[in-house]
Parts: C-alpha cells; structure tokens; sequence
C-alpha cells in the first residue's frame, strides 16, 4: 500500500488479500457446508465480501495517502498535473533525484531531498529566486502572482524547505522583496520569453 500512496488503486496485492482472506476461507465454508445454500446466497455471499473488502482496502490506502499528505510540507498549495516523460529536464537542470522530488512534491508527498535549482543551460540564466518563481507559478495550481502576506509567508515556507541553489540554502531575508519585483516584472511582461520556454519544458504548451 505505501508503495502506491500516490495512485489510490486496488493493486495486484489487494486482489490477493481479498482472495487469501476473503473468498478462500468463503469457499472453504460452502464447500464443508455442500448443498446446504441456494446458489443465488453463495453469489450474494461472495459479492457482498468483494464489496466490503474493496471498501476496507479504498479506506486504508486513502487513510495512508492523506497521512502522508498531512507530512508533505506543501503549505496548503495544491500542484498541476504533469506528465514528467514530458519534462525537459535538462532544460531545468534537473537530476533523477531532483524529478523525483519534483513528482513527490506535485503530488503532495513528502520529499526525499530539496529540488536544485541550477543554472539553466539553454539560456544561461543561473539559478535564483526570480526563475524560481517563475517554475513555481506554472506547476502551482492558480499560480502565484499576487499573493497576499499570509500566502507569501506560506510560498517563503514552502520555497526553504524544498528548494535549494546548487547545495546553497535560499536566502530568506531576499525573498520579500525578490517577490514584489518579480511579480510587478512579469505582470510587465519582462519574463514573457522565459515563461514560454518554461511552459514548452513542462510540457504543457
């Protein structure tokens, strides 16, 4: 179950556990008791068990996800979908290890290492606060422009504890004011062509 916290799914062990606990000692049962039932109770039987084992199953794994979900540092922001066979990661500069975290974080769990934001080598752009911003307002569900205070304070919280500059811890004392001129910036328009070519290595132009 922890190893599909992510996909809420009846997996090939569930259908084991229902079988090993649930239909076989069922079977067991109308066999010993042979011609002692109509048919049409051994089916209802045997679908009523399915049935209140899937929903066991559907509660516990959900349980499990929303534990998780409960430790994943997000600060309450809720991530796009995306299809990481899509995501240029070289474009990001991105290891496995970093689109791992990427994925555990887009899908509220939590992550194994903080995402390095490295130089970015198609443009020579190096890693800071500004594009950082920038990647964060495409895969944030509603972006973050325009953040009130408590947001920004939940985006600062959320920006130290899962990301870092090449090994370097992000400066918290910048961020306020790397804030209030990135978002005035890109309402201008001064990062329209980073933020296309952003989009095209997410996959979602």
């Amino acid at each position: 179950m922890n190893s599909k916290l992510g996909h809420l799914s009846l997996n090939q062990l569930s259908f084991l556990i229902i079988i090993l606990f649930g239909l076989l000692p069922l079977t067991t049962f109308f066999i010993i008791a042979h011609d002692n039932f109509y048919w049409t109770q051994v089916v209802a039987s045997y679908l009523l068990v399915v049935l209140l084992f899937v929903l066991v199953l559907v509660v516990v794994i959900g349980w499990f996800k929303a534990k998780e979900m409960a430790n994943a540092d997000v600060e309450g922001f809720s991530f796009v979908r995306l299809s990481f066979k899509k995501v240029d990661k070289e474009y990001f500069g991105f290891d496995d290890s970093d689109m791992e975290n990427v994925e555990l974080l887009t899908t509220l769990l939590p992550s194994k290492e903080k995402i390095v934001i490295r130089e970015v080598p198609k443009n020579k752009q190096s890693g800071n606060l500004r594009f950082l911003f920038s990647f964060l307002d495409h895969i944030i569900e509603g972006g973050i422009q325009g953040l009130g205070k408590e947001s920004r304070d939940s985006l600062s919280s959320l920006v130290q504890k899962r990301f870092s500059f090449d090994g370097s811890e992000i400066n918290q004392n910048t961020f306020a004011s790397s804030y209030s001129k990135w978002s005035q910036k890109t309402k201008e328009g001064d990062y329209d062509d980073t933020r296309k070519a952003i989009t095209k290595a997410l996959g979602l132009s």
